[in-house]
């Protein structure tokens, strides 16, 4: 029996009908490269199909304990059905981005079945008139709960049903067979005595672990401390914790966004040495929300905060199934409206904040602390993670917008064929932070997409609008060439000429409305 750890057991805990917790991961394809044989469901079908055994979540399901007395256990789902988790679906017409954004914020809105594995991919066709894509391309939607794994886990498994050639053959051979371990269920008398010795033990360790860690846990405590009171002290606590997306949540979601060319960003980097794509990101999502806030008149000198999802895997453990995430509070510095002072401003900050903390807050001592925290604690403090007091709300609502950073492959990538134009990710929300932002490289391109509730956002077009506008600002600096580059040998002398910004290329995703 495999019983599910604490980090991954709170995101079952903190499951509510109108905050699912499961992540979505979203693929864009061109096929029209092929010949004649286009990709079809039933190919694609098959190609998850002798792929079951590479992952072990897509064929277990959760078996909750009485009462929660203790963790969950993975166990097998002896009525499996691939048709399930596998479905086909057409993009209504006109077939275009605005409303492949509205099914798939539908799609993201649903709560995962809890009785059966908890997956589910969705093939959607009909994608006609997505600009910047031909005819007949079409997309995947993969739906995940977060207890399984994390947007870093998921990605990499997708990435891996995925050749760099178009080559069918090469599919093939990439198929991972690894042996299927049945796992038996645990029966109710032997979950609740299992659980009364495993949460005395816990509570054992908890106190032992936290006697030894007392001078990590007081130097972290004393700067949170710190930083909670420059934040009350400032006014920033109050303000965004009842901002528009620190309010409660609804069960309606929307999404949007668009994919960039690489150039823009890599230009960017340049003006800041040391800065990193995560930085340059964090500065063009802080001024969209500045304009976004702006028009709706609800902007303040103050500036907001973000959390930032960080893989804090170990090199070698990129395939362990569940979460190792931590989550970094960052200053968005959105008062300073030059991009250039937005970004130093912002690389500055971090990269303090990782000096700091983040070797202590990703340290293995106080992860075995959090694991040793009894079951039903965790699973009452995820109860009433959505209050308006609870200590869950009072750390999510500490920045008001969240973002999840994908690495893909430099190179094109292949399924079946139809070569990826682009992907990006959909995290859940949490009350107290109700705007997500997702950036994702692959190939030349990044792209910035972003989820939020329906009732804070009901116009993500504009939100579309002002993160267009914030990047076509970034677009607009001078271009300055990588350092180190060589110069061309000696030509003529010429009139000196002022070199100009790399053109803004039209969003392979149009702007919805």
């Amino acid at each position: 029996m495999q019983q599910v750890d604490s980090e991954d057991a709170n995101f079952l805990f903190m499951e509510k009908v109108d905050s699912p917790t499961h992540i979505s991961l979203i693929y864009l394809y061109d096929q029209s490269a092929l010949d004649q044989q286009q990709v079809r469901f039933t190919h694609i079908r098959e190609h998850i199909r002798k792929r079951l055994n590479s992952a072990p979540v897509f064929q277990q399901k959760i078996r909750r304990t009485p009462a929660d007395i203790d963790f969950p256990y993975w166990v097998n789902d002896e009525t499996f059905d691939l048709d399930f988790h596998v479905r086909h679906l057409a993009l209504p017409q006109p077939g275009d981005w605005r409303q492949f954004c509205i099914l798939t914020s539908r799609l993201h809105s649903r709560p995962l079945d809890m009785s059966r594995p908890l997956w589910e991919l969705y093939v959607i066709e009909g994608l006609h008139h997505v600009e910047g894509m031909p005819r007949n391309s079409f997309a995947l939607y993969f739906k995940v709960h977060h207890c399984a794994m994390d947007e870093f886990t998921a990605q990499e498994l997708l990435q891996s049903m995925h050749a760099h050639t178009p080559n069918p053959r090469q599919h093939e051979s990439s198929a991972q067979h690894i042996a299927h371990v049945p796992r038996r269920a645990p029966q109710p008398v032997e979950m609740v005595l299992r659980g009364l010795v495993n949460n005395s033990v816990r509570s054992l360790r908890l106190v032992l672990q936290s006697a030894s860690n007392f001078r990590t846990l007081s130097k972290i405590l004393t700067r949170l401390s710190i930083r909670m009171a420059q934040d009350v002290a400032s006014g920033n606590a109050t303000r965004e914790a009842s901002g528009r997306f620190a309010r409660t949540l609804s069960s309606a979601r929307v999404f949007e966004g668009a994919f960039y060319p690489r150039a823009i960003f890599d230009n960017y980097l340049r003006r800041v040495p040391g800065a990193s794509l995560t930085h340059a990101v964090l500065a063009i999502c802080g001024e969209a929300m500045r304009r976004y806030l702006e028009r709706h008149k609800e902007y303040t000198d103050s500036s907001l905060q973000a959390l930032l999802e960080v893989n804090v895997r170990n090199a070698g453990a990129h395939a362990m199934i569940g979460n190792r995430i931590a989550l970094n509070q960052i200053e968005l510095h959105i008062p300073v409206s030059y991009p250039v002072g937005r970004l130093q401003a912002i690389y500055a900050a971090n990269r303090e904040l990782q000096s700091i903390e983040n070797s202590e807050l990703t340290s293995f001592r106080l992860r075995s602390l959090y694991e040793n925290v009894p079951a039903p604690l965790l699973a009452w403090v995820g109860k009433f993670s959505n209050r308006k007091n609870s200590p869950n709300r009072a750390v999510m609502s500490s920045g008001s917008l969240g973002l999840a950073e994908l690495q893909g492959a430099e190179r094109p990538l292949y399924l079946l064929g139809a070569r990826l134009h682009g992907f990006t990710s959909i995290s859940p929300l949490y009350s107290g932070c109700g705007l997500m932002f997702s950036a994702s490289t692959y190939a030349d391109t990044v792209g910035l997409t972003f989820t939020s509730d329906r009732l804070m956002m009901p116009d993500p077009e504009v939100m579309r609008e002002c993160l267009d506008e914030a990047v076509a600002a970034v677009a607009q600096l001078k271009v300055r060439k990588p350092a180190g580059a060589k110069r061309a040998g000696k030509q003529p002398a010429k009139k000196r000429r002022t070199t100009r910004a790399p053109k803004l290329a039209q969003a392979a995703i149009p702007a919805g409305g």
